[in-house]
């Protein structure tokens, strides 16, 4: 059950005045690509407008340049009570030190969180660092995919971005991150989406960035297991949680040898068939 990141772009007040009829986990609301820069007062304006819920991201061009925060923008979001963020094109360590240093120097960094998208390869390869060290709240990664694609010089598809998405996920699993899958910008592709939505899940990711509320729709219609995942959690489950109770450590079944590190899929397969399997 992959989770959602539902982008908004914050010029947008007809958008806005939706966002409680969007069954979204998380609304990022965008000021970075979605808009132009001379919109932006206007998106201020917007946000000034809405109550500030838990679940809601902004997407701010944080950076002028490499190391030169937006400290106005940033300070105005903060006041408005947002206490989350995605930093996109995010470079590496230096950013996020000045980002921390920022929320230190106004004792304002209680409870703000970050997830870092990652757009080109250099920051990429550098990522590791700015996990190691976590001068700031890092709570999820994600790939913006096509400005990657783009800074390679490749066609954007799964195959040539099998190996970001990879190092992205291990990063995020490596530290207890949530793993933000990319953007599909086909809104159309209904099945395109549904194929990629369910490789993410397969993959081991967490969550996918959303653009449209016909992904959406889709996203929370994909079944997630076969009818013989289903059956085969049914079957084995009574007898899985002797291993997790530790009463077992090995469980055979049908010829079939069941081990610690099965218990948790299949616990999974049997939560989500009881919450969405009969859809």
């Amino acid at each position: 059950m992959l989770k959602s990141y539902f982008f908004i772009p914050a010029n947008n007040l007809k958008f806005l005045k939706k966002i409680k009829e969007l069954p979204a986990n998380y609304i990022v609301f965008d000021l970075e690509d979605a808009v132009l820069g001379k919109e932006l007062n206007e998106c201020f304006s917007n946000l000034s407008s809405i109550k500030i819920e838990p679940n809601y991201f902004v997407r701010l061009q944080f950076f002028d340049n490499e190391t030169l925060l937006n400290e106005i923008e940033f300070n105005f979001l903060l006041n408005l009570g947002f206490k989350n963020f995605i930093i996109p094109k995010y470079s590496g360590v230096e950013q996020a030190r000045v980002i921390g240093t920022f929320l230190q120097k106004y004792k304002c960094g209680q409870g703000i969180s970050f997830v870092l998208l990652v757009e080109d390869p250099l920051s990429l390869l550098l990522l590791l660092e700015s996990l190691k060290c976590k001068p700031i709240n890092i709570t999820g990664l994600g790939l913006g995919s096509h400005d990657y694609c783009n800074s390679m010089g490749m066609k954007h598809s799964s195959h040539n971005l099998y190996f970001a998405r990879q190092l992205i996920l291990n990063y995020a699993k490596a530290f207890d991150l949530d793993a933000i899958d990319t953007v599909s910008v086909d809104i159309e592709a209904d099945l395109e989406f549904c194929n990629e939505s369910l490789d993410a899940f397969n993959m081991g990711f967490t969550s996918k960035f959303l653009i449209h509320p016909r992904q959406l729709k889709n996203m929370n219609e994909i079944k997630y297991y076969t009818n013989e995942e289903v059956e085969e959690a049914e079957k084995v489950y009574d007898k899985i949680i002797a291993i997790k109770t530790q009463k077992k450590a090995i469980v055979r079944i049908d010829g079939k040898v069941y081990e610690k590190p099965h218990v948790n899929r299949i616990i999974n397969i049997i939560k989500w068939k009881n919450t969405y399997g009969s859809k």
